[in-house]
């Protein structure tokens, strides 16, 4: 029987897990949303920041909030000269899938090139912990769940209340609408590879104090993004964050009731029983090719 306490630990657990999911999986749902691509390497980008941030606070001594700056900053001039430079000259879609790919591997060979191929134990940036609805919740897991909820809301009125956000939206409607009233494609495609990369920044910032990293960290959190992505329908903002929701609370609800084991399967099943029902996801909608 499902007890009081189990249930106040998945509702509480689970909130604060799904808000650090959807602000991950929003960079992901972003570039297929304007620039219809798949991002192989977005789970590297997610393993460069721990990385970075790591090595900036621990080798190097450098406050924390320098820390974000510098990583966010250094992974959006990443992804955005990623894409002027190389990807806006890819036009098949597969290419562009072997190309990111392709990158994946050598982020994740300069990982070990410089910090070798072993787990490294991150310190908590907010140590102690915090009782929250009678469950007991590490400050600095509840200080992500605040920082990500504070973050996507910044997302939501960047993308719907102002003039870039707007630009983006039009990109990914209508390309061609767009050029007919004087915005340039290339240029907002290249923000939002920028963006996206700095989602999965900061996401990583996030998560990864108080836990282990590894050169191998970013294939789980790529399978992540596409599975919420695709759940909520590809490029999707609303779908993305409803998904990451369904899979955040049947991930932790089934470490609770079942085995932490099994909680991966359990959540990639519910994607397919949800795709089984309808393919397009929570709202998807058709892309033109």
């Amino acid at each position: 029987m499902l007890s009081v306490e189990t249930l106040a630990t998945i509702m509480v657990y689970g909130f604060i897990t799904s808000l650090v999911y959807a602000l991950y999986a929003e960079g992901f749902s972003l570039i297929f949303g304007v620039a219809r691509m798949i991002d192989a390497a977005y789970g590297l980008w997610y393993a460069a920041a721990a990385y970075m941030a790591y090595a900036l606070v621990s080798f190097y001594g450098v406050p924390i909030v320098i820390t974000v700056l510098a990583t966010v900053g250094s992974l959006f001039a990443a992804g955005f000269v990623y894409y002027w430079s190389i990807l806006r000259r890819i036009k098949e879609h597969i290419e562009m899938i072997m190309t990111t790919f392709l990158l994946a591997l050598v982020i994740q060979n300069l990982i070990v090139l410089f910090f070798t191929n072993f787990p490294w134990s991150t310190p908590a940036v907010f140590p102690g912990s915090t009782i929250v609805f009678g469950v007991s919740v590490f400050n600095q897991q509840l200080s992500a769940a605040v920082a990500a909820s504070i973050l996507l809301v910044g997302l939501w009125m960047l993308i719907y209340r102002t003039k870039m956000g707007l630009a983006i939206r039009c990109v990914a409607q209508d390309v061609e609408a767009a050029v007919c009233v004087g915005i340039k494609p290339q240029n907002t495609m290249a923000i939002v590879l920028g963006m996206s990369t700095a989602l999965a920044g900061l996401a990583s910032i996030l998560v990864t104090p108080q836990s282990t990293i590894t050169p191998v960290m970013g294939w789980p959190m790529l399978t992540l993004a596409f599975a919420i992505v695709v759940l909520g329908g590809l490029g999707d903002y609303r779908g993305t964050l409803i998904a990451a929701f369904v899979i955040g609370y049947v991930e932790i609800a089934v470490q609770n009731l079942i085995s932490p084991l099994y909680a991966g399967a359990a959540s990639l099943a519910a994607v397919l029983i949800t795709l089984w029902l309808r393919p397009r996801g929570i709202f998807g909608r058709s892309v033109e090719h």
